[in-house]
């Protein structure tokens, strides 16, 4: 793999990553937990994961269903192209500038 794709992949990791810390957040922060959910720390993952907008949609599929994997891996999914798109944007923009 080149260069320039192993650099695409990571973005892409780094996009999954930060969805799946979304997920697990959520998990600990569930409904029968005691930890009640940060709106800050909220704000943070809608920020860096937008398609995670798209639960919105589906508020049917409670933590811990099977509804709810499918859906947030999904969104990872998505979050990942959308790092990897950025990633290639940025570096085509770069390139031009030289």
């Amino acid at each position: 793999m080149s260069a320039l794709g192993r650099r695409y992949l990571s973005s892409a990791v780094c996009g999954f990553a930060i969805t799946a810390a979304f997920v697990r957040y959520q998990m600990l922060t569930d409904v029968e937990s005691p930890i009640s959910r940060n709106p800050l720390l909220m704000i943070f993952f809608i920020v860096f994961c937008p398609p995670s907008l798209l639960s919105l949609l589906f508020t049917d599929a409670e933590v811990g269903s099977n509804g709810f994997y499918i859906l947030w891996v999904i969104i990872g999914v998505l979050n990942a192209g959308l790092y990897a798109s950025v990633r290639a944007f940025i570096s085509r923009r770069l390139k031009k500038a030289d």
